[in-house]
Parts: C-alpha cells; structure tokens; sequence
C-alpha cells in the first residue's frame, strides 16, 4: 500500500518540478491555462477555413495565398525557402511568423525547406522582405541566386 501512495506521489512530484521549468510553465499558462481562443469560440466558427484563421492567424493567410500563387503562377512542383525569423525582424516584417516546413506543408499541401535542410538545391522560389515591412515570393531562377539567398539567411539561427 505504502508503495503505491509513493510512486503517486513521486510522479505528481515530477509533474510538479517539470512544469516549474520557465519554458514549460510559460507553454503550460499560454496554451492550457489561459489560452488565446477557447474552445467556444472556435465553435461557434462551423467554416473549417474561419477556424484555421482564427487559430493560426495572418501567417496562415499569408500561406494560403502563397499557395493561390504557385497555381496561378503554375509553378510545378514548388520548393519554397523560408526564412529564418530573426531575418525578418531585422527587416521589420513584424507580423508573419515563419512556421516550420512540416507546418507549411500542412497549410498548403507545397514543400517548403530552411537553407540548411538536405534539399535546400530544389528551392525554386523563397519568400523575402520587402521596404514596407511586407514579404513578396521570389522565384529563383539561377543557382547564384539560391545560393546569394542561403548566404543571407545562414547568418540567423533556425528558431
């Protein structure tokens, strides 16, 4: 008996120590304990595309026309390379947030690489910053141009 109550103990310990750790805790209040959009309200949105935007927000936007331009650019089979997010602060691109390949793919069914992923060569078009703090899709046509776009990028970590 006195076992039992003692491995209880040590995983609510566990749980306890594990959700004291800053970036946990942080990730516990933002998305369990106060998160941004409850459950009520999403559904109270019956559209599935009204959800994904309430959830994922303007990046999801962003993704979403990047897509309606490959089709009507009829670009076949595109890679595109994203950026890393440090690269668009510096550039005062504030509002998109750079989400991962695997994410990008979910959004819009198109691969998408970083510029240290194995097949960072097949990137055919890369999303950059423009002077008013917007990003514009770039096609990129020439092997100098991929690799100018890698040079910029491998000065800013991956987050």
């Amino acid at each position: 008996m006195h076992f039992k109550i003692n491995l209880t103990l040590i995983a609510v310990l566990s749980i306890v120590l594990f959700f004291s750790i800053p970036f946990y805790n942080n990730w516990l209040n933002t998305n369990l304990l106060n998160p941004s959009l409850s459950f009520w309200t999403l559904y109270k949105q019956m559209d599935i595309e009204q959800r994904k935007i309430s959830r994922f927000g303007y990046s999801y936007v962003i993704y979403k026309e990047v897509a309606g331009v490959f089709a009507s650019a009829k670009i076949k089979n595109p890679v595109l390379l994203l950026p890393p997010d440090a690269f668009l602060k510096e550039r005062r691109v504030t509002n998109l947030a750079v989400v991962e390949p695997a994410i990008f793919y979910y959004f819009t069914g198109h691969k998408a690489v970083w510029y240290n992923s194995p097949g960072v060569a097949a990137a055919n078009c890369a999303l950059v910053p423009d002077n008013n703090g917007k990003v514009v899709l770039k096609r990129i046509t020439t092997p100098e141009d991929l690799n100018n776009m890698i040079t910029a990028y491998k000065k800013y970590k991956i987050d």
